[in-house]
């Protein structure tokens, strides 16, 4: 099922404009849910902060 994106983060958003067979794929892969400590938030936000440092300097931002 597809929640409502009304009130969505962009990524999640994001994650729900895959086709279903790559949804449930990612689902398997990634196993039951559980909390991220905090090294790992911090891990992706550097990460997507790089990323999008790296994307300026191409002119993609």
């Amino acid at each position: 099922m597809i929640p409502d994106p009304t009130n969505a983060t962009p990524a999640t958003r994001a994650y729900y404009a895959f086709p279903e067979g790559i949804r449930a794929k990612a689902e398997k892969l990634d196993g039951s849910p559980r909390p991220m400590s905090h090294l790992e938030i911090l891990l992706a936000i550097g990460t997507a902060i790089a990323d999008e440092q790296e994307a300026a300097k191409r002119g993609e931002g």
